[in-house]
């Protein structure tokens, strides 16, 4: 005997080549509804009826909603949008590297979603504190390592990697920290490319002017 009744959706026990699928499905679920509502009137419950898995497929992956959030947050950090390749690079100048890649990581930071989840980053400073200082070092780290790569291009001189961290301090303090506190402020929420171009611009000419891409500009 057959039934015209629409059949619901299976949130069992995944088969093994759907665990994958179901972890991400949760994370964008959990994403969604933190940027949507805040952590705080998020529940796992919630997460789990999105994401169209079962409490327990949700819990054997996270023991909670702080674990859950912390997993949001880390999974942000890893998917910072990839760098041009840096072998594409290895023709330009320092200066050329700096802006390519600087326009490159700005333009993803000021996306809606990654500006949002940032903000909320923020929001949940003082409940988990260890969790965002330790995200900020990740990011941070990411970030600049990328900027360092495309500073240097192959080949890599292993004696320039200390001067190359260095000068991607200083250029994303000069870039990436006004415009992401304009935007997180709402006081520039959504600056163009050529407004992003131009703060790029002037801070490869003010890193030139000073003298820090000099050991750099001999190399290809």
């Amino acid at each position: 005997m057959t039934s015209d009744a629409p059949m619901k959706p299976r949130v069992g026990r995944p088969r093994r080549d759907e665990v994958g699928d179901v972890s991400a499905r949760i994370l964008a679920a959990a994403t969604e509804l933190f940027l949507e509502k805040g952590v705080a009137a998020t529940s796992c419950e919630a997460v789990a009826a999105r994401a169209r898995v079962s409490k327990v497929s949700l819990y054997a992956r996270h023991s909670g909603k702080d674990a859950l959030f912390a997993a949001v947050v880390r999974h942000a950090v890893g998917g910072t949008i990839p760098p041009p390749q840096v072998t594409a690079m290895s023709g330009k100048t320092v200066r050329d590297r700096l802006h390519q890649i600087g326009l490159a990581v700005l333009t993803h930071a000021v996306a809606p979603v990654p500006r949002e989840l940032m903000r909320l980053f923020l929001t949940e400073a003082r409940r988990s504190p260890d969790l965002i200082a330790q995200v900020d070092r990740m990011a941070r780290t990411k970030v600049v390592a990328m900027v360092s790569d495309a500073i240097l291009a192959p080949p890599v001189d292993p004696a320039l990697r200390d001067a190359a961290d260095a000068l991607a301090e200083r250029f994303l303090d000069l870039t990436f920290a006004p415009i992401m506190l304009a935007a997180l402020t709402g006081r520039h929420a959504d600056p163009t490319r050529d407004e992003i171009d131009l703060r790029v611009a002037q801070a490869v000419e003010l890193l030139e002017k000073i003298g820090l891409l000099a050991e750099f500009s001999s190399r290809p």
